[in-house]
């Protein structure tokens, strides 16, 4: 009598479990629309004119020279320090306003990019499918119940993870 009990409990265990479906939530699209400046332009801008204004900040605090305190001023600083540049008895003039120059065009490429990261509008859509429940805090809680053999006889476990 007890193996056809145990017997019974098996097969209805096993054709709840066989026919058993998982229970699924509603599902929803969440669709998110940006539209504003460029990201890409407006960071690629920021860090060409961050990176090149930062070495012409540190000519124009450690030099002597009068000239080299318009660094201080971004994109037109280049430009009015090699206008206003006169000393031919220092050293490698010729090499400081080519540097001048070469970060002048620097300084203005990344502040080009900066005002046309406003002008290339960009828009980008994302959809994503979410359950009516993805305000809920998500969980790993998992558990998974099985038929196992305890003392001679059928029983179930419980198996999970919290």
């Amino acid at each position: 009598m007890k193996a056809l009990k145990n017997c019974t409990f098996a097969v209805a265990l096993g054709l709840g479990l066989a026919f058993a479906t998982p229970a699924h939530a509603q599902a929803r699209v969440d669709t998110v629309e940006y539209t504003g400046p460029d990201r890409g332009l407006l960071h690629s801008g920021v860090w060409t004119l961050g990176l090149s204004y930062v070495p012409a900040l540190v000519v124009g605090i450690e030099s002597t020279l009068p000239e080299d305190r318009y660094l201080f001023a971004p994109v037109a600083g280049p430009w009015i320090d090699f206008a206003k540049r006169d000393c031919p008895t220092c050293n490698h003039e010729q090499l400081n306003k080519v540097l001048l120059v070469t970060d002048g065009i620097i300084q203005g490429v990344g502040a080009l990019e900066i005002v046309g990261s406003f002008f290339f509008v960009e828009h980008t859509t994302v959809s994503r499918t979410a359950s009516d429940d993805s305000d809920a805090p998500k969980s790993n809680f998992q558990l998974h119940v099985v038929p196992t053999r305890v003392a001679g006889s059928y029983g179930l476990a419980a198996i999970g993870k919290f």
